[in-house]
């Protein structure tokens, strides 16, 4: 039951899986998000006692994990692959199916955010999902053209709440994962080596930074300048969430880095740098907001040294 509800979608492999009928595609709905966030949480509270949750789960600890890695890389890269056109299928396929879930998709969208997942998530409850050209990096921290145009799908509450549905699970996937590495941290103390070849899997510094980029994205829109300073108390909630997010995210890869003895390539530095700067502008504008303004400022600083040394960021 838990590798079920850890299943993501797969990547299509080649030109013939775009022309797949919609009724032949991998279909979820948000019932069943909301069971593999249950699962994750279950999952989590287990993975605490790190002991016991090795000698009961052997072989199935690093399929776990493989599972989990591949549902991240899913939510940080969306479907797309390079060179693919517009007649890309939606990267999800969540229609509504209960009444109320009608009811959400006749209601106005409730985070007004174009980037990420809640751009993209209303390309998957419609009866037949449009996708339209995007970057070729990471789609899901990028604008949608079609959210650009006029005959765009029309964001609800009903694909807010998938999109939310999907952090909400990432979330629990970085925890997750934290949890393992922490586990097996404290056991490298314990003996006083790293076992290399028991290290639990992680995953790539690319699944890490589509994360992170659609963190940045959401929350320097939905905190910038051209937003009210009041902001209301479900946004503010999906903000922390998702700064949560992007917190977990760099320290994994901080781990990863440390692991691997390898450094942040430079390109991403100079990227990083520039978006991260601007999102502790807006993030300083809120108060709720304070406290993961220091503590993102203490993990960036740890990974890019000297990057907030300005004393705008002191």
């Amino acid at each position: 039951m838990i590798s079920y509800y850890l299943s993501a979608p797969d990547f299509p492999s080649d030109g013939h899986d775009k022309k797949r009928p919609r009724a032949q595609q991998r279909q979820t709905s948000l019932t069943d998000l909301k069971e593999t966030e249950h699962t994750l949480m279950l999952m989590c509270v287990l993975a605490k006692h790190w002991n016991s949750w090795v000698k009961a789960m052997k072989e199935m600890d690093s399929q776990l994990r493989e599972k989990s890695i591949h549902l991240l890389a899913f939510i940080s890269r969306g479907t797309q692959h390079l060179g693919e056109s517009s007649s890309l299928n939606a990267p999800l396929v969540c229609p509504p199916i209960l009444k109320e879930e009608f009811d959400g998709c006749k209601k106005p969208s409730f985070v007004n955010s174009r980037s990420g997942w809640f751009a993209l998530s209303p390309l998957s409850c419609v009866s037949k999902p449009k996708f339209s050209a995007i970057s070729t990096t990471t789609a899901l921290a990028i604008k949608t053209q079609s959210t650009e145009n006029s005959d765009h799908v029309s964001q609800s509450y009903f694909s807010d709440t998938v999109a939310l549905q999907i952090y909400r699970i990432t979330f629990l996937l970085l925890k997750f994962l934290c949890l393992q590495a922490e586990g097996a941290a404290r056991r490298a103390e314990e003996v006083g080596f790293v076992d290399l070849d028991h290290f639990p899997e992680l995953p790539m510094p690319e699944i890490l930074h589509g994360l992170q980029d659609q963190a940045i994205t959401i929350v320097t829109e939905l905190c910038g300048d051209k937003r009210s300073n009041e902001i209301q108390i479900e946004v503010q909630s999906i903000c922390c969430l998702l700064l949560q997010i992007m917190e977990m995210a760099l320290h994994l890869e901080l781990c990863v880095l440390q692991i691997c003895s390898i450094r942040p390539v430079l390109g991403r530095v100079e990227d990083f740098s520039k978006e991260v700067k601007l999102l502790i502008k807006a993030m300083e504008r809120h108060a709720f907001l304070k406290s993961s303004v220091k503590s993102l400022k203490q993990i960036t600083s740890v990974i890019y040294p000297g990057l907030l040394q300005g004393e705008e960021f002191l």
